[in-house]
């Protein structure tokens, strides 16, 4: 038998580096290196008590570069999850993407694998769930997905990018806390709008080098 969307959980995906933590040119290799942005964990903490499920895409390439391993990467995210329960925050789900760009994987962004995937795991509704991302590899994937799209400016967000013009995010904020108060004030959405917006048609970008 196959399950229909929920439609008892409004559901959000975030990007790791630049909207959770700090996004480093070397790669966050060990949990020394990771650092909570400002107000991270209490936008985390926010949307979960507003009745959002978490889930958390991230490309990951310095696993099969062979600067860290995924173990190790696994411990990160232990460590993280663990730390935003301890203040609040409840995280549903986590893919990451360990190939580097040439390996022209399913499963990094900006093409919309991890978001399809957790999205049947989970009885996610595409349509009415958001990604929250701070490059346009993460606009592009929560687009291809069907997701509507929230640019944050804590990490390497380029307002000029070309690709930011020809698929321009829903909503544009600081921060991850910004973003979830912006989404927290907002209704869940209504069927008759989960398709009323250009936001939402599905493309195949170009590839974009990141992370």
């Amino acid at each position: 038998m196959n399950q229909q969307p929920s439609t008892r959980w409004r559901n959000v995906f975030l990007d790791r580096d630049g909207v959770i933590n700090e996004n480093r040119v070397d790669h966050v290799k060990t949990w020394d290196e990771f650092r909570w942005l400002p107000g991270a964990l209490e936008g985390l903490r926010l949307l979960t008590e507003h009745g959002f499920r978490i889930f958390i895409v991230t490309n990951q390439a310095a696993v099969n570069r062979g600067l860290m391993t995924g173990s190790t990467l696994t411990e990160i995210h232990q460590r993280m999850i663990s730390i935003a329960a301890s203040h609040g925050a409840s995280i549903t789900g986590l893919r990451f993407c360990p190939h580097r760009p040439e390996e022209a994987c399913g499963c990094r962004k900006p093409r919309p694998g991890m978001l399809l995937d957790l999205a049947r795991e989970h009885q996610v509704d595409l349509s009415a769930a958001y990604m929250i991302g701070d490059a346009p590899s993460d606009i592009a994937a929560g687009q291809a997905a069907g997701c509507r799209t929230i640019l944050v400016l804590s990490g390497r967000a380029q307002l000029d990018h070309p690709e930011l013009h020809s698929h321009p995010p829903m909503h544009i904020a600081a921060n991850l806390l910004d973003a979830a108060r912006w989404l927290c004030s907002r209704p869940s959405l209504l069927p008759a709008e989960r398709h009323a917006s250009g936001h939402f048609t599905p493309y195949h970008p170009a590839p974009i080098l990141s992370e």
